[in-house]
């Protein structure tokens, strides 16, 4: 019975230890099969016209590495068909057991301009330098699922229009590069994960979707060269957590639904986007909008400096100045908006979930603070951010009649006892009347300040009148 019993572990010890070595041109079609797993690369593969190389699921490749620049690679001239399951992967690794190498194979290369063609799901692509490629752009819309990109030097650049649904990329120089060839067709990312790569995405020109996508943890979440080259991609419902810079120079980018946190730089110039309904918070810093970008319905809150804003010239006159419209701006730690350049900017229809202009202004960095920047406007709101009280001007930006109005100010508000309005000339005929118009009280300005005694006045809103113009309103309480 011993006996009987060690031919058996000796019998199991040889399965386990048993492979396949393979190298060399495919002249007849083969199949690499679950049974003779793991094969093992000795060499260079070459599959030649005509001739088909079908991997079953569950197949483990091993690429040995002969050093550095004399790489082995998979040339496919004829079909690859290799179909994996989510289950039963089909992976392509380094010989080198737990390898973190990014050179260790060079990839697989369809050779499009010889008939290449590739049939693939779920595969597991590891240690390549550039994991998998075509030498010609085709018109093949590509649907792959269940993809894992994995110490790779370029993870997935392929220049075909393909759908990428369900797969993670994983600690690669570049997790997913879009090049400039696929241009024939639209590609989408769909329920992908990009974590602790150096670039999660890359690219620009290809029109590209990204749905339900998570970057976290990477050094760049999506990174763009140039925020002026026009990008032609759209980001919806993702999620970008603990990057350092979750979107880098997107230009012409839509961005909607998306939320950012805990980045280093949520967005960083971002020129002729459009971003809305996203959520920023614990950033260092949590966007920066160039021009003509629309920046509207956003939650930027709890960031350590919140939204910055600014137009370049640095191409030459490129357009206007963001439209910034329709957020809460609330609760950063240093600023809630920072203008970094010389224009002038209306923030009216902003909340800043203060009820103190005072407040408001002292998170507000512009030309009050440093004079080579331009002047923002803004506007105090109630607490539910729904019912504008007054505006603070500081400068004409939309043509208002009369210049003596437009640094008024009044606070505290809500007021309690004395209510005091500065930025006033001297004569100016200051009224106060309820919400339903009933004069509360009037008075003669004396100087650039006038305090008016509201103790006694009913709790709820009051505009403020100067010569016959409703420039402010407030509460009482």
């Amino acid at each position: 019975m011993r006996s009987l019993l060690l031919i058996f572990c000796l019998t199991l010890a040889g399965w386990a230890s048993a492979q396949t070595n393979v190298q060399g041109g495919i002249y007849a079609n083969t199949t690499w099969t679950l049974a003779n797993s793991p094969y093992t690369m000795t060499g260079s593969i070459v599959v030649f016209p005509g001739r088909t190389l079908t991997i079953e699921p569950g197949v483990i490749v091993k690429v040995q590495n002969p050093g550095l620049g004399n790489q082995y690679y998979l040339e496919v001239r004829g079909a690859l068909v290799a179909l994996g399951t989510k289950s039963q992967p089909i992976v392509f690794e380094s010989a080198v057991p737990n390898d973190t190498n990014k050179y260790a194979w060079a990839g697989i290369l369809v050779k499009g301009t010889q008939g290449g063609t590739i049939d693939l799901n779920a595969i597991h692509f590891k240690n390549a330098y550039h994991a998998l490629d075509n030498d010609q752009a085709d018109s093949t819309h590509h649907a792959w699922k269940y993809m894992r990109f994995e110490h790779n030097y370029f993870g997935l650049m392929y220049p075909s229009p393909m759908d990428v649904d369900s797969s993670i990329f994983y600690n690669n120089e570049y997790g997913l590069f879009i090049n400039a060839y696929s241009q024939v067709d639209t590609n989408f990312i769909t329920h992908c994960r990009f974590t602790q790569n150096n670039v999660g995405s890359n690219g620009y020109y290809s029109a590209t979707e990204f749905l339900n996508c998570e970057f976290d943890s990477n050094n760049y979440g999506h990174f763009s060269a140039n925020p002026f080259i026009l990008s032609y991609i759209g980001f919806n419902n993702c999620n970008f957590i603990a990057n350092y810079r979750a979107m880098e120079s997107p230009g012409g980018a839509w961005i909607r639904n998306c939320s950012f946190t805990e980045n280093g730089r949520g967005i960083n110039q971002a020129n002729s986007c459009i971003i809305e309904n996203c959520s920023f918070t614990g950033n260092e810093w949590a966007a920066d909008v160039y021009n003509d970008t629309y920046f509207t319905n956003n939650t930027v809150e709890s960031n350590q400096n919140g939204l910055t804003v600014a137009r370049t010239t640095a191409w030459g006159n490129l357009g206007g100045v963001p439209v910034v419209e329709d957020n809460q701006l609330c609760n950063n730690v240093l600023y809630n908006v920072l203008n970094g350049s010389d224009f002038n900017l209306e923030l009216e229809k902003n909340c800043f979930c203060l009820s103190d202009s005072a407040a408001i202004e002292a998170k507000i960095y512009d030309g009050y603070d440093d004079i080579t920047r331009g002047l923002l406007n803004f506007a105090v709101y109630d607490t539910s951010c729904t019912t504008q009280l007054y505006r603070v001007l500081k400068v004409n930006i939309l043509g208002d009649t009369k210049d003596a109005q437009l640094a008024l100010s009044a606070y505290p508000n809500p007021v309690a006892d004395v209510l005091v309005i500065e930025g006033l000339n001297s004569g100016d005929r200051v009224q106060v009347r309820s919400a339903v118009g009933q004069l509360i009280t009037a008075s003669v300005a004396q100087g650039e300040e006038l305090r008016i005694v509201a103790q006694t006045w009913p709790d709820g809103l009051y505009l403020i009148q100067v010569n016959n113009q409703t420039v402010l309103k407030v509460l009482k309480q």
